[in-house]
């Protein structure tokens, strides 16, 4: 899977945004404590490689909805192989309420996010994150990360105070160590 992520990201590194995938120890951090073993509905975005994909599984309630959202075709292949009876769609996070809507999800308890923030516009956090607040619960949870790096770019920053705007809560994990790059986790509450 290392040489697919890196493939993807020469060809696309603006949607990719890393050469590795995420550590086992950052899939913990980012599914531990937003309420997976408790929630009715929840979504993972831009699953990548599906590193985070076995821990959201593991802890997940039984017989709670999963869904993914997969914009990278090669991504999306390779996760309906890897998860063939998972529901996976290859679309756009920006047309999450849409795409919920369709599955007849209104509202999710969980949402995961393994997209690549530092790299995107203003407009483009801007617009995934009120689908993200849209789709969520009162007191939903949004969990994603950041490059230890990513935070003191300009758009880093940005992420992080847009984060502030749409949520009511927002808490910084300590620094994932044991990832490369270095990375933190946003857990969200709605």
């Amino acid at each position: 899977m290392k040489l697919a992520i890196i493939k993807e990201f020469i060809k696309s590194p603006t949607t990719v945004g890393t050469i590795m995938p995420s550590s086992s120890y950052l899939a913990d951090a980012i599914t531990s404590s937003i309420g997976l073993e408790n929630a009715d509905v929840v979504v993972e975005i831009g699953p990548g490689s599906g590193a985070f994909t076995g821990h959201i599984l593991y802890k997940l309630k039984k017989g709670s909805k999963f869904l993914m959202i997969e914009l990278n075709r090669d991504f999306y292949d390779r996760l309906k192989k890897k998860y063939p009876d998972l529901k996976i769609i290859n679309d756009t996070a920006e047309n999450l309420t849409q795409l919920l809507l369709s599955e007849g999800i209104t509202r999710a308890d969980v949402i995961i996010s393994g997209l690549p923030w530092a790299v995107f516009s203003s407009s483009l956090q801007i617009s995934i994150l009120k689908q993200v607040h849209n789709c969520l619960v009162d007191g939903g949870r949004f969990a994603t990360y950041a490059y230890f790096q990513g935070c003191f770019l300009p758009s880093g920053k940005r992420f992080r105070k847009t984060l502030k705007d749409y949520f009511s809560d927002v808490q910084r994990s300590d620094l994932v160590v044991k990832n490369f790059p270095l990375a933190y986790v946003y857990r969200c509450i709605k």
